[in-house]
């Protein structure tokens, strides 16, 4: 996975993280429609043959860059998770901070990974992060199962009750109906706490 940074150096000896930073580049200012392996090669300054060393086709590419996308949002959870100071309560508005301030900055690349665009293809690399978002909440209500403060209820249909609310509200910030700039992570910050406080109460026993 250390190959998959897609932010480090842009030098041609490493013509893969420069057709990764090049497509990730594109995503962000143009849209998903914008990403080609003959526009991402133009971006990175090698000749329109190059990327197809590492990518069979355009879809090759938005799967690499999905995943790209999943291991950062994984780590956000993984941050909300991991730290012992937190109960399941705190650490569940953790993620859902996370998960919302991400989406926000970087509203193609969510797009891509929830947009249903990717195609698989089987990767066993690929489908494990991109279920790590409901693995990281289930592990948040089983802890919270087993401490009390959530219903002992099956711990995944907790996780998709809250997976949904926080991606609901993402979507309405997405879609401008919210009145939220993405910007302001202050202000989006406190409406992912409120919702994410009557999601708990409606989780508690």
């Amino acid at each position: 996975m250390s190959n998959l940074t897609a932010s480090g150096s842009s030098h041609h000896g490493d013509l893969k993280n420069a057709l990764l930073q090049a497509g990730e580049q594109l995503l962000a200012e143009k849209g998903i429609a914008a990403v080609s392996l003959r526009d991402v090669a133009r971006a990175a300054g090698v000749s329109h043959t190059a990327p197809y060393r590492h990518f069979r086709n355009k879809a090759d590419l938005l799967r690499v860059l999905a995943l790209i996308g999943f291991v950062r949002l994984n780590g956000e959870f993984a941050e909300a998770r991991g730290s012992e100071k937190f109960g399941p309560e705190r650490q569940l508005v953790a993620a859902a901070v996370g998960y919302v301030r991400f989406a926000m900055a970087n509203p193609e690349m969510f797009r891509l990974m929830f947009g249903g665009l990717v195609l698989t293809d089987g990767d066993a690399e690929y489908m494990v992060a991109s279920r790590a978002v409901l693995a990281c909440l289930e592990d948040i209500m089983r802890a919270g199962i087993a401490v009390g403060v959530f219903r002992d209820r099956d711990a995944s249909e907790l996780a998709l009750v809250a997976w949904t609310s926080m991606h609901g509200l993402v979507s309405l910030l997405m879609s401008g109906a919210m009145g939220v700039r993405a910007a302001d992570r202050d202000q989006s910050g406190k409406l992912v706490r409120v919702v994410m406080q009557h999601v708990i109460f409606g989780l508690s026993r």
